[in-house]
């Protein structure tokens, strides 16, 4: 998985929890999307600092572009809310997916010819 983190943290550009568990808690939970999908995603996360809370954007370039955003008051609840939302999104596009796979296979059952 390739994954970007774009960190906007603390007034003077200071951050104000450690990088590394915060891609580290990412990576884990995405990584278990790029299991599912059986193919290697690319991921940007850009995390934002705002006066009332944090804001998570995660964006998921894969066959369809999946975005989840959440605005949460703890960094690592915003992460984890963006995250949510783009398993729902992945969940809803792998099962239109199988849908469409079962429609154009047919049913598998096989029609008898007629006595004519």
């Amino acid at each position: 998985m390739d994954l970007t983190v774009v960190t906007k943290l603390g007034p003077e550009g200071k951050d104000t929890q450690d990088d590394t568990l915060v891609q580290k808690h990412l990576r884990t939970k995405l990584e278990k999307l790029e299991q599912r999908w059986g193919k290697p995603m690319v991921a940007r996360a850009s995390l934002v600092e705002l006066p009332d809370g944090f804001e998570c954007t995660i964006t998921l370039h894969a066959t369809p572009d999946l975005v989840g955003k959440a605005h949460e008051d703890a960094l690592l609840a915003a992460v984890d809310a963006a995250t949510d939302k783009l398993t729902r999104q992945f969940e809803t596009v792998t099962d239109k997916r199988t849908g469409r796979e079962r429609q154009r296979r047919g049913s598998g059952t096989i029609k008898q010819a007629g006595p004519f």
